[in-house]
């Protein structure tokens, strides 16, 4: 049925569109069904998408769709579209064959991903393989199989260079910035660091959103060419049209706080296929409170080993401590001063931070060949200590429009609470998972000047009256309910 299209100001942060009762009686369509929509234009576009309908504010046969659809199938104003009623889509029926934990074949794989990208399967679908994935699990086969479709769902940068170094956290750990100083040691060093992130998924920031603070992630292809060819490095995210399907995917893993370890892999291992990697550093924390225990991340870094063996990658797994947050800033901003403390060397800088920047850096730079066996550390210290790295820092944050003035002027957000110890005691376990939760209830990591400031880490000294943590948001009723969280559920446990 030919309907004409109403644009509508508004982003529902996925393609939404809305009919009028009438239109929607005549094409057969029920609220949350699923419809196609074909632009009558040329070239000839189309989308599925899942339907809202309205006694009112849409006319007879009118289409209403949110800025999503307009950007996808390129629409005007009163634009025609050829709406139809869209049947299920067939990779609904493998999703079922892998919650009923059948191994899925390369076709099927490809297909659900292929209609991940094409918005045939509604969020509640997704959100359905996601589980699959999480509860059945995937053999390697079809780890491998996941990573190609997610590879093949967007751009690549095809880059010319015969190392391309890059270094990965599975994520977890409350803190641990680290890979903004293993990114501007290494680039100092001469190694090429295309370094894509992603957002935080469970914690209350990744690199994507630190960065952010300063400068933007958002490039072409041809702009990452150029700051690469300038500054050996970048640190960018957002809408560069790399595997968008994980994109997709990780959204919904968000709201899920989910994050299987199949998608896990695939996720990680198409980003570094997709930047052309040849050198790959994996680091996986493990803890009690950390995503995986020792026994699990044993596991896990022999499948990133296979895995990178079927891709004729060079990569190198670190197990790394995970029992507690790395650093002291804990949100977008307060992660950057940290970031910025260890690379100029200030007096009050998070020294477990640096310590572990220091390790992975010098473990990237023994694995790309720049040093012997047992030289990366004492290299990397060097790039560090000098202020080479910092150097590079500064370099690329100006390459990616950024400044550090933006730094020097950051406004933590507009409320904060001090939380301070009631006797005189000795700090026995910081939680990850509760501080990463501590964090999202402030506001992290939509709000970037919102987070926690650990004053301390487990076996320090806090006495009577002195600070535990500082904790900062952008709302009064946020920190209400941060302070209810952090009474009830103790996630920092004193002796």
């Amino acid at each position: 049925m030919e309907l004409k299209a109403k644009l509508w100001k508004w982003s529902a942060g996925i393609p939404v569109v809305m009919l009028n009762q009438k239109t929607a009686s005549e094409i057969g369509v029920h609220p949350k069904d699923r419809i196609s929509i074909r632009a009558i234009s040329h070239p000839s576009r189309e989308i599925s998408t899942i339907v809202d309908i309205m006694g009112v504010i849409v006319k007879k046969n009118e289409i209403a769709v949110s800025s999503e659809i307009k950007e996808i199938l390129n629409l005007k104003e009163g634009q025609k579209v050829d709406v139809n009623l869209a049947d299920a889509p067939k990779s609904l029926n493998y999703i079922k064959e892998k919650l009923d934990k059948k191994k899925l074949s390369k076709d099927k794989i490809e297909e659900i991903i292929k209609d991940v990208m094409s918005n045939s399967l509604s969020e509640a679908e997704i959100a359905l393989f996601i589980s699959a994935m999480h509860n059945s699990g995937m053999d390697m086969n079809e780890i491998v199989y996941l990573t190609n479709a997610i590879l093949d769902s967007g751009n690549k940068l095809n880059l010319r260079y015969k190392v391309i170094a890059d270094k990965h956290s599975i994520g977890g750990i409350a803190g641990n910035r680290t890979t903004p100083i293993v990114v501007s040691i290494c680039a100092a060093a001469g190694l090429i660091m295309p370094k894509t992130s992603s957002r935080a998924i469970t914690s209350a920031a990744g690199t994507a959103d630190v960065i952010e603070t300063i400068a933007k992630i958002d490039f072409s292809v041809k702009e990452i060419k150029r700051i690469l060819k300038q500054t050996n490095a970048c640190m960018v995210g957002g809408e560069l049209g790399i595997v968008p399907a994980d994109s997709k995917i990780i959204r919904i893993e968000k709201e899920l706080k989910i994050d299987p370890q199949a998608q896990l892999i695939a996720s990680i291992m198409s980003k570094k296929l997709a930047v052309g990697s040849s050198h790959i550093l994996i680091d996986i924390p493990y803890g009690k409170t950390a995503k995986v225990s020792k026994k699990e991340a044993v596991n896990l870094k022999k499948k990133f080993e296979q895995i990178g063996r079927r891709f004729n990658k060079k990569l190198n797994v670190v197990l790394t401590d995970g029992s507690q947050p790395i650093g002291n800033g804990i949100g977008p901003a307060l992660e950057l001063l940290d970031i910025i403390a260890v690379l100029d060397q200030k007096k009050e800088r998070p020294k477990d931070l640096e310590k572990k920047a220091l390790f992975l850096a010098g473990e990237l730079l023994e694995l790309t060949g720049v040093v012997k066996k047992r030289k990366g550390i004492k290299l990397a210290s060097d790039l560090l200590y000098s202020g080479k790295a910092f150097a590079k820092f500064k370099q690329i944050i100006k390459a990616q429009k950024g400044s550090l003035d933006r730094a020097n002027k950051i406004n933590l957000a507009r409320f904060s609470k001090d939380i301070v110890a009631k006797k005189t005691s000795r700090i026995k376990e910081i939680d990850n998972k509760k501080i990463n939760y501590l964090s999202r209830v402030l506001g992290c990591p939509i709000d970037k000047f919102s987070g926690i400031y650990l004053y301390h880490h487990v076996g320090e000294k806090v006495k009577k009256g002195q600070n535990i943590l500082t904790i900062y948001s952008e709302s009064k009723e946020r920190i209400n309910q941060a302070l209810r969280f952090y009474m009830d559920k103790k996630p920092i446990k004193l002796d």
